[in-house]
């Protein structure tokens, strides 16, 4: 599988294509700090995959989800595009935090429903990101999002498991 690149004003930003050129050791730990995510467990949500860039997540809508009419609360696709967009954007390592998602619900969801969010890289530079999440139920497209995160300089993990490289790179 080629590298994506993502152009703006003349750079290139390469985002790695497959999850094992991660350094060596990080994706386990990466993998292993993801799943530790509080919220996510509260709300039953489960990690599908992730790498940089890219993330999957899901969960089955159930009635602590609802609102007083019964339906899906928006809170909860709110909720998995924010987590799938969080793991793609800290699966590089450096610390990332969203700063705007900006979120729009096309069809309602019901108890039952397993929602699908997957959170794609539209764009990144050294201190920005820009993902779109799509959330899907039952093979259609119930809500999408944009969102930015501001990327630290902070590292996730310990600092030897990330090369000069890999942080002048990503």
């Amino acid at each position: 599988m080629p590298v994506r690149h993502h152009r703006r004003a003349g750079t290139v930003n390469p985002v790695p294509s497959k999850p094992d050129e991660l350094p060596d050791g990080a994706r386990r730990q990466l993998d292993a700090l993801f799943r530790s995510d509080p919220l996510m467990a509260e709300l039953g949500v489960e990690l599908l995959m992730w790498s940089p860039g890219i993330a999957r997540v899901q969960a089955t809508v159930n009635d602590s989800h609802t609102n007083f009419l019964g339906g899906g609360h928006g809170g909860i696709l709110f909720c998995l595009g924010d987590i799938a967009m969080s793991f793609a954007s800290n699966g590089y390592g450096r610390q990332a935090v969203a700063t705007q998602i900006d979120i729009s619900y096309h069809r309602g969801v019901r108890p039952g429903d397993l929602v699908v969010a997957t959170a794609s890289e539209i764009s990144r530079t050294r201190r920005f990101a820009h993902h779109r999440v799509d959330m899907e139920a039952n093979d259609r497209l119930v809500a999408s999002a944009t969102g930015t995160t501001f990327r630290t300089d902070e590292w996730l993990l310990s600092p030897e498991i990330w090369s000069d490289e890999w942080r002048q790179k990503y």
